[in-house]
């Protein structure tokens, strides 16, 4: 059975769980599989305070101004795109992003953003687009997009000078099941100094962010580390509803398994994630099996199938999920 962490990334890990260990002594690997995980304004925060260590982490603390400038950045271009929605009469959720990193993260600019997801109602999709394009940005009606519109969750729209931006009209689909976004929309919080822009509730940000590690295969660290963060500051019953709503969206073997990823990898108290009711078994054996993609092509698409299979919450969604697979297996090889 393959682990899920790579033996590359077990200094990282020991240093995100608060081990810093006094045999640290190639910073530099550390830090390139830090960039790799996202993590790298994380590990430096954590290694602050280690003299010996400064002269090693200059060329990191250089960058630091630079997060912190596309932080700004970022926020601003929400702002401008609130703006925009609220001309519209449009609600919407900012997913991931500047927001997330306000919320959890010490230092919020420590968090890399590489482009802006936005979830709206479906209902609500065209004129989204509409007034989007009131701030400079397009969308491209190809076939791609309209496959997109069909089969995934979201679409894409470009700007000739600001972050590429995902319009979601469902949170996420696969597994065969789909995290719509209309029950998000009506339980999420509002977020100062923003009128049509808010952030999920915590229940559904653990969720949310639990099926979309998952739908990487929790190839990024930062993913697990941010599911851990929120979980630390959700309360026992915040933590038993994000489990309900999981199960009633179709994700709860799903958010299962973070939660056994985030026991073993990460180190979190058993405990506080008990509601989620761990995955656990056969199936549990598989996706761990499988959380990481094999290098050669043939085999990573065979073994996602596998591993998505794992994870489909019962029979219906399995065989929803098997067709879709299929299909789209199909298509591009007709194509």
């Amino acid at each position: 059975m393959r682990e899920p962490l790579a033996r590359a990334d077990e200094a990282l890990v020991r240093v995100l769980r608060g081990d810093v260990p006094a045999w640290l002594d190639d910073v530099h690997a550390l830090f390139v599989r830090a960039e790799v995980h996202g993590l790298a304004g994380v590990v430096d925060a954590k290694l602050r305070g280690r003299p010996e260590l400064d002269e090693s982490l200059r060329d990191v603390r250089l960058r630091e101004l630079a997060r912190a400038l596309d932080h700004a950045a970022h926020l601003d271009l929400l702002h401008r795109i609130d703006h925009a929605l609220v001309s519209a009469g449009i609600g919407a959720i900012a997913l991931k992003g500047a927001l997330l990193a306000e919320r959890l993260y010490a230092t919020p600019s420590s968090r890399v953003t590489s482009d802006v997801d936005l979830l709206v109602a479906e209902a609500d999709t065209l004129a989204a687009i509409e007034a989007l394009s009131t701030i400079g940005y397009s969308h491209d009606d190809n076939e791609t997009e309209r496959r997109y519109r069909r089969e995934h969750h979201h679409l894409h729209l470009s700007h000739a000078a600001s972050l590429p931006l995902e319009l979601h009209f469902h949170a996420y689909r696969g597994f065969g099941s789909t995290l719509r976004s209309e029950p998000l929309l009506r339980r999420k919080e509002r977020v100062r100094d923003f009128e049509a822009i808010g952030v999920l509730s915590a229940s559904d940000e653990l969720a949310y962010l639990a099926v979309h590690a998952a739908a990487h295969r929790f190839g990024r660290i930062a993913w697990l580390y941010e599911l851990a963060l929120l979980v630390g500051r959700m309360s026992g019953e915040e933590v038993a509803l994000a489990a309900r709503h999981a199960a009633d969206a179709g994700y709860r073997r799903v958010v299962g398994f973070a939660a056994d990823l985030l026991v073993d990898v990460l180190g979190v108290d058993p405990a506080r994630v008990a509601p989620l009711r761990r995955l656990g078994s056969s199936r549990g054996r598989v996706a761990r099996a499988l959380v990481r993609e094999p290098a050669h092509p043939r085999m990573r698409s065979l073994s996602r199938f596998v591993y998505s299979l794992a994870l489909c919450d019962d029979p219906a969604s399995t065989v929803r999920y098997a067709r879709r697979a299929v299909l789209g297996y199909i298509t591009a090889r007709s194509a």
